[in-house]
């Protein structure tokens, strides 16, 4: 039972991690604004939803590894990193 809980901790960390860095590459490369020192802006204009979810994309690609390796609990841990990101930005 604590292997599983790992690896769910570590597919989380995964996931959180590789949506902002999405986040962060889709404004570096098609706006002018970055997400760290921008934040407030881009939260003030609205699209923070947006944004996080063009950088969930990238948990797309490792969730389909995860699942073709067989790496289940890695898997559940990226879905729930992407459920508790979505709820955190329906909160601001």
């Amino acid at each position: 039972m604590g292997n599983r809980i790992k690896h769910i901790l570590l597919g989380f960390l995964i996931g959180s991690g590789l949506t902002v860095l999405g986040a962060e590459l889709y404004l570096r490369l098609f706006t002018n604004f970055d997400l760290f020192l921008n934040f407030d802006l881009i939260r003030k204009a609205g699209l923070l939803g947006r944004i996080v979810a063009i950088g969930s994309l990238l948990n797309l690609g490792v969730f389909t590894f995860f699942i073709n390796r067989r790496k289940d609990d890695y898997a559940r841990g990226c879905i729930f990193a992407v459920i508790i990101i979505t709820l955190i930005t329906q909160l601001l």
